[in-house]
């Protein structure tokens, strides 16, 4: 139904989105007697747009303390888990949630499937970095993995990533503290190894977390708890950059709209709203969670994205390499 900000939010990006893609048709999954109110409030000029949004009555709503089983067990009627049984039931291409990251991963197994052959699924989001951007997984469905998990991370990334860019050269790699052989922790250095010895994949070998942000590999592996802290670090440090520069530019004799110039430049690059959406990889279809706190314009990509990725059979392609 939406993420923290509420369903206005969810509205004003599914309508966005509506306007600039006419093939798309999305399914607004929430309490009828709250969505439709708002849908009534919508402005004339974009009442049409509303032709391709149909709402789907959830009565409830899986909330962030709600225990796993008792989501499984009691809330069949929630926005998350009807959202996620339309794809099951191929009634829907795709699910963007914006919900419980732990709740979206148990019930997308639960619904949809893994993929044969592998053990649990990861979120897949890109990061920009000096040379573009890098595609990071695991960033935050497991908080730790297995050798044999991380393994399979590796399958799952460079073969989305190679899809995605249409590339087969893409580089993958094993974040670690250093990036000599016997460093870091056991089930890495055991990763290591099945990575090394796969021959389909393009690994290289570790990469530390500065090296991630030079743009040292198109696909960096690591487990939930890592990657996590990477990308929140990553966004802190852009963040309080971008703060720091638009002072010292405030403070210049440069010209106000050549500081225009320059900060419109630096946002389109490092934008987090323009990433956001990570895909639930490994499974039998297509899950994208949104961040939560998402605005419109954030939320809008996700969908997009989302969209994207339906239309370049993303997951049929996933599904053909397992």
């Amino acid at each position: 139904m939406g993420g923290d900000l509420g369903p206005n939010i969810s509205l004003e990006a599914a309508l966005a989105s509506l306007e600039r893609h006419p093939r798309l048709t999305l399914y607004w999954v929430g309490p009828q007697a709250i969505l439709v109110p708002l849908m009534d409030k919508v402005a004339e000029k974009q009442a049409p747009l509303l032709q391709r949004l149909h709402i789907i009555d959830a009565p409830h709503v899986v909330e962030k303390t709600d225990d796993l089983m008792v989501i499984l067990r009691q809330k069949q009627t929630s926005s998350m888990y009807m959202a996620l049984a339309l794809v099951a039931n191929g009634k829907a291409n795709a699910c963007v949630s914006g919900g419980s990251s732990a709740a979206l991963m148990a019930l997308s197994r639960h619904l949809i499937k893994m993929l044969p052959g592998y053990e649990r699924p990861a979120f897949a989001s890109h990061i920009p970095t000096r040379k573009g951007i890098c595609l990071v997984l695991d960033m935050g469905a497991n908080l730790s993995s297995s050798a044999e998990q991380l393994y399979q991370f590796g399958q799952l990334g460079q073969a989305l990533e190679a899809s995605l860019q249409q590339n087969p050269n893409i580089t993958l790699k094993l974040l670690n503290i250093a990036t000599e052989s016997g460093t870091g922790q056991t089930q890495v250095q055991q990763a290591d190894a099945l990575l090394e010895s796969d021959p389909k994949l393009n690994y290289l070998g570790y990469i530390e977390p500065q090296e991630v942000f030079e743009g040292q590999a198109s696909v960096v592996v690591c487990d939930g708890y890592a990657g996590n802290i990477l990308i929140k670090s990553g966004e802190g440090v852009s963040n309080m950059l971008a703060r720091s520069f638009m002072a010292d530019l405030a403070n210049s004799d440069i010209a106000p709209e050549q500081i225009e110039k320059v900060m419109q430049a630096w946002q389109f690059k490092f934008d987090p709203d323009r990433l956001n959406g990570a895909f639930l990889l490994g499974l039998q279809g297509l899950v994208v969670k949104s961040h939560s706190y998402a605005s419109a314009t954030a939320l809008q990509y996700a969908i997009e994205a989302t969209q994207d990725y339906v239309e370049m059979q993303v997951a049929e392609r996933l599904q053909e390499e397992g």
